[in-house]
């Protein structure tokens, strides 16, 4: 878990506006890989922000739509991750991995809407079925029978 990491950084937000509690949230920082030479070997700027689900505060069903939706980035133990290194400062960082966490949580939150069916339009069916008589045609005229000669 965060020793106050979170102090001073906004709350990571549900999209119904309710806060995800911090005591949900475990903060890492690392040093982050790829090019920077020794401040990048040297500086833990990449932060790993984990999300205990089972501890945000979701109701039943908000927490089975993220296990359905979100399902292939959650750990066994439970924890949605998400890491950022984008930038050399760790304080960005740690902003940006709340936002993407928020992100998310609204991808996995997100109801689709109910499929509504629709008539199919009369010019489509139209044109379907003058498609298949230029393509009898078409067929037909390739085939020889013995009565078109006379």
């Amino acid at each position: 878990m965060s020793d106050g990491a979170g102090a001073g950084l906004p709350p990571v937000l549900l999209p119904d506006g309710r806060a995800v509690p911090e005591h949900a949230l475990a903060e890492r920082a690392d040093t982050s890989g790829g090019p920077g030479g020794q401040h990048a070997n040297r500086t833990a700027s990449r932060i790993e922000l984990r999300l205990f689900v089972a501890a945000a505060g979701l109701r039943e069903p908000e927490r089975q739509r993220i296990f359905e939706r979100l399902g292939s980035r959650i750990t066994q133990a439970g924890e949605l991750v998400v890491s950022v290194g984008d930038s050399r400062s760790q304080l960005q960082n740690r902003h940006a991995a709340r936002k993407r966490m928020e992100g998310l949580l609204a991808e996995g939150l997100e109801v689709a809407a109910p499929r509504r069916r629709t008539r199919v339009p009369r010019g489509v069916i139209n044109r379907i079925r003058e498609n298949k008589k230029q393509q009898s045609a078409k067929k037909r005229a390739r085939t020889w029978r013995p009565e078109d000669d006379l």
